[in-house]
């Protein structure tokens, strides 16, 4: 029987009284799409915010790949879905579900339901404390260079004024066309049993085919890119081991992709970005990309970890705490009973305000559970402590965890940033589009130094996705030399043209803070109109005879809503063939993008005098920062020599103006035919 048409037994009363009221035929999904791909979002009440990704017209090379899945689902996405970990709770991102994947998660409230923002589709759950956004858009492939992968992210942010640890798993129903089991290639190793990669062998990519020997889909998900945090993990298994537990699965290495309690194979991919702290106020971002080229296709007693500092402060006058964190999950094979956490501490060390038992109750199978207990040190204790959890429980094995605590005297930290004094302009663009900020750290006290915040401050910069803004560089030990860096760009939509301020807070362990200013100078974005760089089929010299391609760029422009371009050229040495055949919209009114539709008025051609007259575009919506092409002429070149393509007239439209010449720079186009 096939999976997707299967309940588990024990829903089926639930979700025959829920399905006539709402059910998952009845919504209206949310939809973006292009000639390569399409990303279609449940917009249920059921299954409200899961997604699927398909083919439309696929590799413009085969005909093969049309109309088919790379993620199950179509019009009903359901099978795929997200997990947040909030602390020792399992969240499911979007509405609840009557179905097997990610029934037993908890759920949240939504805030923005599926909508298409700027030519993506974006949606967000509170869950918790915690607001997560999803944003999916179309992107470029890194192998294939078209716009047909899909680009997944993850915001989250901690609303709450607490500390919380925080991690997303995210599950994909890979499938290619209708084979629902093809196996994976990682760094040239074909997949067909359950395989585990780790942050430390991460691969950059892997690829997938639904036939090795003759590959008919072929898709890719690539898992290393700069400027974006790789997972943590990444599982290879079957899609029914996933599907039932929201976080930690069964994972046999060696077994196969037959669905776990069935006999049909089917694969299916688990990306882990492991729980690590998100301090009050704090985001981050998890992106991961999936489309053509490759395809996604996805491991017991009590378990303890601990959570705490490695070093604190001597505090002589006794306020200042610490925290000891721990997390005790269930992956035995049945319900632990009676479950106890127990923090041992040595005599130099004191527990505040809570007991030194905790009763945890029973914990399910699958299931974890959190504790906490502050701690300081005495005031006339220095060195290295260890201390110890231990969980009972009345029908499984004792399990302990210990760990070191090193309470230490002042340090003196000396602190040096290094940035570049400004940046650049290339191709009408910021050069680096990046730059880094390194902070430079030497302890030149006579013992280490622990619990300082680095913070960097920058209203008109912003920092590359998956990185923060704070740093805890932890121990620093006496003579020990450390450095960190940020990476950052400007705003979008910034334009320079002039010095950009921008600080590092260091707040020392007690609280102390002090603040450090720094600028860069941005070069001004100039918007500009201009006659691109010839291109010839195969790449080359342009020569006698030749036909190639001429784009007409509009750049660093605010706000464009259109345009109006009468062009010339050279009747002596070029000519338009197909008259406006051969003239094609440029990138900046195809809907991609901030999206949008464009109204595209065709303009006159005339090859006798080289004259291109009446051309005149515009959008229904406006674009933040215009960079792209306003129209792309393909000519022929009839004679050897120099021959000039000039803009004679345009008119940028913006909201409520139009902008002529004296707004922004006009460059003309000079290009050499070689003789044939």
């Amino acid at each position: 029987m096939p999976k997707k048409l299967v309940l588990l037994v024990g829903l089926l009363t639930l979700a025959l009284a829920v399905l006539p009221a709402t059910t998952a035929w009845a919504q209206e999904n949310v939809e973006i799409s292009n000639e390569y791909i399409r990303i279609v979002v449940n917009g249920g009440e059921l299954n409200g915010g899961r997604f699927s990704v398909g083919t439309t017209g696929g590799d413009p090379g085969r005909s093969s790949d049309d109309h088919k899945a790379l993620i199950y689902g179509g019009d009903d996405p359901w099978t795929s879905y997200t997990t947040v970990r909030v602390d020792n709770q399992y969240w499911i991102f979007g509405n609840p579900t009557d179905r097997r994947a990610g029934f037993d998660g908890l759920y949240g409230e939504m805030v923005q339901p599926p909508t298409i923002v700027d030519g993506k589709i974006e949606s967000s759950w509170m869950l918790g404390p915690i607001q997560v956004w999803q944003v999916l858009s179309i992107t470029r492939s890194s192998t294939t260079g078209l716009m047909d992968t899909a680009q997944i992210e993850y915001h989250v942010e901690n609303t709450d004024t607490e500390t919380h640890m925080v991690g997303l798993r995210l599950m994909l129903d890979t499938m290619l066309g209708a084979n629902d089991g093809a196996p994976f290639r990682v760094e040239d190793r074909a997949l067909t049993t359950n395989t585990v990669y780790y942050s430390q062998n991460m691969p950059e990519f892997w690829q997938a085919f639904d036939s090795l020997s003759n590959p008919q889909v072929m898709a890719q998900g690539t898992l290393r890119k700069p400027g974006i945090a790789p997972p943590d993990r990444v599982y290879f298994t079957n899609w029914g081991s996933v599907a039932d537990a929201p976080w930690n699965f069964e994972f046999i290495p060696g077994r196969d992709y037959t669905r776990l309690g069935e006999w049909e194979l089917d694969s299916a991919i688990a990306l882990f970005w492991d729980p690590v702290v998100l301090e009050p106020g704090e985001s981050r971002s998890y992106v991961t990309y999936y489309g053509l080229g490759g395809v996604t296709i996805a491991e017991g007693d009590l378990i303890v970890g601990v959570a705490s500092p490695a070093q604190v402060p001597a505090d002589t006058e006794g306020f200042q705490t610490f925290s000891i964190i721990a997390y005790v999950e269930n992956d035995g094979e049945g319900e632990a009973l009676d479950v106890t956490a127990e923090l041992r501490l040595p005599r130099e060390l004191e527990l505040v305000g809570s007991p030194v038992k905790v009763a945890l109750g029973d914990l399910p199978v699958g299931e974890t559970k959190q504790t906490g207990w502050q701690v300081r040190a005495q005031s006339n204790a220095e060195g290295v402590f260890s201390y110890e959890v231990v969980v009972t429980s009345t029908n499984s094995e004792t399990n302990r965890v210990a760990r070191t605590i090193e309470v230490l005297s002042p340090a003196r930290l000396q602190v040096m940033v290094s940035a570049p004094p400004e940046l650049g302009v290339k191709d009408e663009r910021f050069d680096p589009p990046t730059f880094d900020v390194t902070v430079f750290l030497r302890n030149e006290g006579g013992t280490a130094y622990y619990g300082g915040t680095f913070e960097l401050l920058h209203p008109m910069l912003e920092l590359l996705p998956g990185q923060s803004a704070k740093r805890f560089p932890g121990t620093i030990e006496a003579g020990q030399e450390m450095s960190f860096k940020w990476v950052l760009k400007p705003q979008a939509g910034y334009f320079g043209g002039g010095p950009l301020g921008y600080s590092l807070r260091i707040t020392s362990p007690r609280g102390e803070q002090t603040v450090r200013p720094m600028f860069i100078t941005i070069p001004l974005l100039k918007p500009k109109v201009w006659v691109g760089e010839p291109e010839v089929a195969g790449g080359g010299l342009v020569r006698e005879g030749e036909y190639f391609k001429l784009p007409i760029w509009a750049t660093n422009i605010p706000d464009l809503l259109g345009v109006e371009l009468d062009l010339s050229f050279d009747p002596e040495r070029l000519e338009i063939v197909g008259k406006t055949l051969d003239i094609s919209k440029g990138t900046l009114f195809v809907g991609e993008g901030e999206g949008g539709s464009a109204a595209w008025t065709m303009p006159f051609v005339a090859n006798d005098t080289g004259q291109i007259l009446g051309l005149k575009a515009e959008r229904t919506t406006k674009l933040k920062n215009a960079f792209g092409t306003l129209v792309t002429i393909y000519f022929r070149a009839k004679q050897a020599g120099l021959a000039r393509v000039s803009v004679d007239d345009v008119r940028i439209i913006i909201p409520e103006a139009v902008l002529d010449p004296s707004y922004f720079e006009v460059e003309h186009r000079d290009i050499r035919i070689q003789p044939r």
